[in-house]
């Protein structure tokens, strides 16, 4: 166990090219919870990201947050045609703990509805137009949905000790 501790302690003995190297790790769709796939991601990227500082390499964390893509905008298409929710509601939804785990059993039950009937898959071409088009109800909806969705991600990594400098999106 001394032998790896003095080791372990040690910086490599190597050149460190200069420049920051920027790591993109996790960038988990904001419609649902995180699962174990998701964490596994996201841990290797952490890991990725420790050993290139341990390197001496200069790192920032990115991870990029796609709020406006399909899997929202079936989030959205649930609340809005299945459950038929106003934003009132949704935000109320929004403040609950586990927002993210009702947005999870919402998105598998539209999937379900487009099984159902192929024309339901229609809605999801109009609801991602509206998402585009900032001025919309149902883009400040899928925002609404989105930042929640995120922000449990975000207390989902911080217990793991994963922190990001950037979260871009759409």
């Amino acid at each position: 166990m001394d032998g790896c501790r003095s080791f372990c302690d040690q910086k490599p003995h190597t050149e460190i090219p200069s420049g920051k190297i920027l790591v993109e790790h996790s960038s988990i769709n904001p419609n649902k919870a995180a699962h174990i796939g998701h964490l596994r991601n996201a841990i290797l990227g952490d890991t990725f990201v420790r050993l290139l500082r341990f390197a001496g390499r200069e790192v920032d964390i990115q991870n990029y947050i796609d709020n406006t893509g399909v899997q929202v905008a079936d989030v959205v298409v649930g609340f809005m045609h299945i459950e038929r929710k106003s934003r009132a509601e949704i935000e109320a939804l929004a403040q609950q703990l586990r927002f993210d785990y009702y947005c999870w059993d919402l998105y598998a039950r539209v999937s379900q509805w487009y099984e159902q009937d192929p024309q339901n898959k229609q809605i999801r071409l109009h609801t991602l137009h509206a998402i585009e088009d900032a001025t919309s109800d149902t883009a400040a909806i899928a925002d609404l949905i989105s930042v929640a969705v995120l922000r449990r991600h975000l207390e989902t990594m911080e217990r793991l000790d994963i922190e990001y400098d950037f979260l871009p999106g759409e």
